[in-house]
């Protein structure tokens, strides 16, 4: 695949991604899909297997965190409904049910666990690979001198770290759009392209 090709669907993909949460996902995952496939088609372009690299760790750590959130939403559905059903069931005649908070703590106490596990394995997951995704944004940098490259990487890494508070999400999406841009606009340094 030529550089042109390649650089498009990069960042068609990149801004594609940016746009998912407005979308239930679908967008995010057809964006990181394109993304993906447009940046190892960049690497091989290039001939860099470090940039090859650095985007299929990110790929595989973004996918592990994914796989641990989904995982995640559903022992917490499941948790949630066994609290419920404890909830609603009523209590035997002449037996008294108690409706306190202590009697609900050792049944709310591994929901919370378990959702915290859940949420710090996932951001870790996601913050390593956010970590891969700076050094792929870094590797382009060399290869084009586009400076947005960078600035997009470390957004996109200080919106990992800060993905549990609402300004984490809008760090990333203004990434996305500016790693799009930035690959859309970017030319190879010393390399003629063929129009």
């Amino acid at each position: 695949m030529d550089f042109d090709t390649a650089k498009t669907l990069a960042g068609i993909g990149a801004i594609l991604a940016s746009f998912g949460m407005f979308t239930h996902g679908i967008l995010t995952i057809v964006g990181i899909v394109l993304f993906l496939i447009g940046m190892i088609n960049l690497a091989e372009y290039l001939n860099d297997n470090e940039l090859k690299s650095n985007i299929i760790h990110w790929f595989i750590f973004a996918l592990i965190a994914a796989i641990v959130i989904a995982i995640g939403a559903f022992i917490f559905v499941l948790n949630a409904g066994l609290l419920l059903s404890h909830l609603l069931t009523p209590a035997p005649p002449n037996i008294p049910y108690p409706q306190s908070t202590q009697s609900l703590l050792p049944t709310l106490l591994p929901i919370i666990t378990t959702a915290a596990i859940i949420i710090a394995l996932a951001g870790a997951f996601y913050v390593i690979s956010a970590i891969y995704l700076r050094k792929a944004m870094n590797n382009m940098y060399t290869h084009t001198g586009e400076n947005l490259l960078t600035t997009g990487g470390l957004l996109y890494l200080i919106g990992a770290i800060l993905t549990f508070i609402v300004v984490g999400l809008v760090i990333i999406l203004v990434a996305w759009i500016i790693i799009g841009i930035a690959i859309l606009t970017a030319k190879p340094i010393g390399k003629t392209q063929n129009i």
